[in-house]
């Protein structure tokens, strides 16, 4: 009996995988899917970040372009502890005409305010009328006159300087502005 199953495993050479063998397999296939998915999720995490900064630029610009309208055309400015500006400008964006307006940061969120009749203090506002513009981590304003750098000022200063996060703007009122990059 022993000779017939030697001769039936030697007739029938078939091979098959040891256990070991698959293993070493399953685990080289799971190391290449792993390696995949995390360079994938690099690439999308980095790209989900460039976006995010994108944006910030690009909310920084608009406001950047809104300041520089509202500055232009001043006619008359109060900073408040360089964190409020208030305004008479002919640069509204809502209303033509002279205009009342305000950028006031409290809280990490710079919030914007128009009125069409500047009537009244210049620094009386409706705060249930106040609009978010935007997050920043920092902001600052700031008026620059033959007397020095003011965080507190009212009238029409040579210089209005703006300080969003990193960056320095300053505003010649004369309708000239100047950008100066701090990193």
């Amino acid at each position: 009996m022993t000779g017939n199953l030697q001769n039936r495993k030697v007739g029938n050479t078939f091979k098959a995988f040891t256990l070991i063998e698959v293993l070493i397999v399953l685990t080289i296939i799971s190391l290449v899917f792993t390696t995949v998915i995390f360079s994938f999720k690099r690439v999308v995490d980095s790209s989900l970040n460039t976006i995010g900064k994108g944006e910030n630029l690009k909310k920084e610009l608009l406001l950047f372009w809104e300041l520089q309208r509202a500055f232009y055309g001043a006619k008359r400015i109060m900073i408040k502890e360089g964190r409020e500006v208030y305004l008479i400008t002919s640069a509204g964006e809502k209303f033509r005409g002279l205009v009342k307006r305000a950028f006031i940061y409290k809280e990490g969120t710079l919030y914007s305010y128009e009125f069409p009749y500047p009537s009244g203090s210049l620094d009386l506002i409706e705060e249930e009328k106040l609009q978010k513009v935007n997050e920043f981590k920092n902001l600052k304003f700031y008026a620059i006159d033959s007397q020095g750098k003011h965080e507190n000022y009212n009238g029409l200063p040579d210089y209005v300087v703006v300080e969003i996060e990193d960056k320095k703007f300053t505003f010649k009122l004369n309708g000239k502005v100047k950008e100066a990059l701090r990193r």
